[in-house]
């Protein structure tokens, strides 16, 4: 019997495919995955219109279009995998604290 992992989180990319942002995805895969590892499931999800879409579980913590169309440069990114990493480490702690 295989018990269910703890502290998993799932991670969603949504992209403007007409807009070519395959590589911005990819990349913030990479970094996601870097910052979680096993813990992360990563998704992407292609779109249109100039969305570039990053969640945490249901929270949004990057959309490019309420950052006056910006997408994350290399520091926000940082920021964004200290955010994913706090998360998990979050999501852990209450595992263990539940028991």
């Amino acid at each position: 019997m295989t018990m269910p992992r703890i502290g998993k989180i799932t991670v969603d990319i949504e992209y403007c495919v007409p807009c070519g942002y395959q590589n911005l995805a990819a990349w913030a895969v990479s970094e996601f995955f870097q910052a979680g590892g096993t813990d992360v499931a990563l998704s992407l999800t292609p779109g249109d219109a100039g969305v570039f879409k990053v969640k945490f579980g249901d929270e949004i913590v990057w959309d490019k279009k309420a950052m006056g169309g910006k997408s994350p440069d290399i520091a926000q990114m940082k920021e964004l995998k200290a955010k994913l990493k706090n998360k998990l480490e979050a999501i852990k702690q209450t595992a263990v604290a539940a028991g």
